[in-house]
């Protein structure tokens, strides 16, 4: 799947695509899946040249307030994370009960000069196997989601024409006539 809006278009693998309902906004890429009640939402945008993770993470969360909060005695995961390549990104992963059973979540953000990633994963599920369904939505989301981010390169985002170029060729001179006076 191909974002085309953010600052920085992405491009990620969604299991089961066609299940997802995208809504590619302004500045966040928000990918719902309705039957497993799970939410991506992905954004890229430009920041100071030197900023670091923990700015990138500050600014998605004043971007989007209902991001999961982290509670340390909630983590499962906490990691650098290889994707998107050139940028320092961690991942932190987590579960806790809530209302509707246990919610699930993987966050990542990271830096890179000049620019900031968010990434975040959120998943519920109630039921006896809440645990288990839970922690396979989120291996998911962290192996083929996660994992497999990659920011489209400038070349990539360009509309692709072919171009055509024909030769000229030496135009060879009429010959003139000399007029009869």
């Amino acid at each position: 799947m191909r974002s085309r809006s953010l600052e920085f278009p992405i491009e990620l693998e969604l299991p089961n695509k066609d299940a997802w309902q995208v809504s590619d906004g302004p500045s966040w890429l928000v990918i719902a899946h309705a039957a497993s009640e799970s939410l991506l939402a992905v954004r890229t945008w430009r920041a100071d040249r030197l900023v670091r993770r923990s700015d990138c993470e500050a600014q998605a969360r004043l971007a989007r307030p209902s991001l999961p909060v982290v509670r340390d005695d909630a983590v499962l995961e906490r990691r650098a994370l290889r994707a998107p390549a050139d940028f320092d990104a961690e991942l932190v992963v987590g579960v806790e009960p809530s209302a509707s059973g246990i919610s699930g979540y993987a966050l990542a953000f990271g830096a890179s000069p000049g620019r900031c990633y968010a990434a975040v994963f959120s998943t519920t599920v109630s039921g006896a196997h809440a645990e288990e369904e839970v922690a396979a939505r989120l291996g998911l989301a962290v192996d083929r989601i996660f994992s497999g981010v990659r920011l489209r390169s400038v070349d990539e985002r360009g509309v692709r024409r072919r171009l055509i170029y024909t030769p000229r060729t030496p135009r060879t001179p009429e010959k003139v006539e000399p007029q009869e006076q």
